[in-house]
């Protein structure tokens, strides 16, 4: 950073470089990882991209598994950030969940990232896959929760439950995320996701019965 930038903004810290560049590494490696998946994408191709060595990598991610899950890893951190502000604004439950996947979408490269690394972690030799799984088993229970504190059970269908509507919510929200990455204008992911939550509407409990606000704190996506 310049010195005559410093100077004119005094009292405030500049980051370290040494984070600066961890967090240079992590933004390449997400434009990458989106492009190509992991299985394309070399540690020395982020180095190259990132104008170090790839020992320069290794210094501070050990190996390309390691810089994977530190990009998995720090996403989901941030969505967490996300909705702990708008739970504490008195956004909470689906209405929160709605709220993140707006914001999310500001992002295409970060959204095509979970896309692709989603699907190429099905394969259980893939090094995120106990990573999504443990990640989908706190989820579902969240979502769930989430859908149980607004809808009565007793109103709905033979057969449908609300753990039931949450797997259906979650499947909406990541297949409409695959569908929106090749045409990010062509519609409104999150839109379409609150249109689904709407046809719940005759099976919603009374307002009185509703449960009180829960805050979560494990990411939903």
């Amino acid at each position: 950073m310049p010195t005559e930038q410093l100077r004119s903004n005094p009292g405030v810290s500049p980051r370290p470089r040494g984070e600066e560049r961890r967090l240079s590494i992590l933004r390449i490696a997400v434009e990458l990882f989106s492009a190509g998946g992991y299985n394309t994408v070399s540690l020395a191709d982020i180095a190259r991209h990132v104008g170090i060595s790839q020992a320069g990598i290794l210094h501070y991610y050990p190996t390309k598994a390691a810089l994977l899950l530190a990009v998995l890893q720090q996403r989901d951190d941030e969505n967490g950030l996300l909705l702990a502000a708008q739970e504490k604004a008195g956004i909470a439950g689906l209405e929160a969940y709605i709220g993140m996947l707006a914001e999310n979408d500001l992002r295409p490269e970060l959204v095509r990232l979970f896309v692709v690394l989603r699907a190429e972690s099905t394969a259980v030799e893939h090094p995120a896959h106990s990573w999504f799984m443990q990640r989908n088993g706190k989820t579902m229970p969240i979502v769930t929760q989430d859908v149980r504190d607004i809808v009565d059970e007793s109103k709905l269908p033979p057969g449908v439950t609300a753990e039931v509507i949450s797997r259906w919510l979650l499947a909406l929200a990541h297949g409409l995320g695959a569908q929106w990455v090749t045409d990010p204008s062509s519609f409104d992911r999150a839109g379409h996701v609150r249109l689904f939550i709407d046809l719940l509407g005759p099976y919603l409990k009374e307002p009185a019965s509703q449960s009180s606000t829960t805050t979560h704190t494990t990411p939903r996506r």
